[in-house]
């Protein structure tokens, strides 16, 4: 009878035993996370990089229905001057995004701009969130404020003046979208290949300030021509230097207490230039012929100059 007992208790764990199972469990959870995260993001990356790809087939069947790309943005009121604060008092001057709707399956919420006085008709179209205008990575759809969304998407304004009204000055050098809705660019205008060119890309905001960022504090459809809509890779300071501005991680992005000095030496804060991303490594961009690319957070500031710049003339090179 003891015996029997003895042989039942063999079979059982021993509290060393117990705990080693514990922690091998712990291990492989461990090492199973950072591969579950990973296996998560690159499904976001993708997931933004498609919304990118439909962004840039929407501004070419844009183009090829009215043989040129909308205007970037434009301040106060269609024919004022373009200094004029802070947004555009008639449809003809809201954003690029606003424009392509119905070229992205959204002509329901581009009759609503349509329809309406121009106060109420960006408020309503406002208080819409287009779920191909935010990057997975960082946010879903966020109403902020009154109940207006934002969009993580900026289109490249080229060169960053050393004007505070985002000026494209130094000689013409411009990217894919103008200042204005009466200047508007064409595919013929791009002298520098659509291969190598900047179209539309992320914009850098930090995880702290969503929905108050100098570039995430306006509608999505109307803020006017500023960082919500417009971001510069390519700059020049008040001493004629040109340069460019690498995409930053939004966990470096400047802040309203935070500033960050670029390759120029200007320091930006709360209203900055920069691309970027919450993805690791780098932000996504779609370029002037359509192709989807990741630009790294370590490209050379030369090279993202030339990107940016539509017809400076200059090689690219190996990026």
């Amino acid at each position: 009878m003891r015996s029997q007992r003895t042989a039942r208790r063999s079979r059982g764990f021993t509290l060393v035993e117990l705990l080693v199972v514990i922690a091998i469990i712990g291990v492989m959870v461990g090492l199973l996370l950072p591969a579950v995260q990973a296996a998560r993001e690159s499904a976001r990356r993708m997931q933004c990089s498609n919304h990118l790809k439909q962004i840039g087939l929407a501004l070419h069947n844009f183009h090829d229905t009215r043989n040129m790309f909308p205007g970037g943005a434009r301040d106060a009121h269609t024919g004022s001057a373009l200094t004029s604060c802070c947004n555009a008092s008639d449809v003809h001057g809201w954003s690029w995004k606003y424009h392509i709707l119905p070229y992205m399956e959204q002509t329901a919420v581009w009759e609503v701009g349509q329809g309406a006085t121009h106060g109420t008709a960006q408020d309503a179209v406002a208080r819409t969130g287009v779920a191909g205008y935010h990057c997975p990575s960082r946010r879903a759809p966020t109403a902020y404020g009154s109940g207006f969304f934002r969009a993580d998407y900026c289109g490249s304004g080229g060169e960053r003046g050393t004007g505070d009204t985002r000026d494209q000055s130094s000689g013409g050098l411009k990217g894919f979208f103008a200042q204005t809705d009466l200047v508007k660019r064409r595919l013929a205008d791009v002298k520098d290949g659509l291969s190598n060119t900047l179209m539309v890309g992320e914009k850098a905001l930090h995880t702290g300030r969503h929905g108050a960022d100098g570039g995430d504090n306006e509608r999505w459809n109307n803020s006017g021509w500023d960082e919500d809509c417009i971001r510069w890779g390519a700059a020049v300071n008040a001493s004629g230097l040109q340069y460019g501005l690498v995409p930053l991680p939004d966990t470096m992005a400047p802040t309203n207490t935070v500033s960050v000095s670029d390759a120029g030496g200007r320091s930006w804060g709360n209203w900055h230039p920069y691309w970027g991303a919450a993805h690791p490594g780098g932000a996504n961009f779609v370029l002037g012929d359509g192709s989807v690319k990741t630009i790294t957070y370590n490209i050379d500031h030369l090279i993202m100059r030339r990107l940016s710049l539509i017809n400076d003339g200059e090689p690219i090179g190996e990026w």
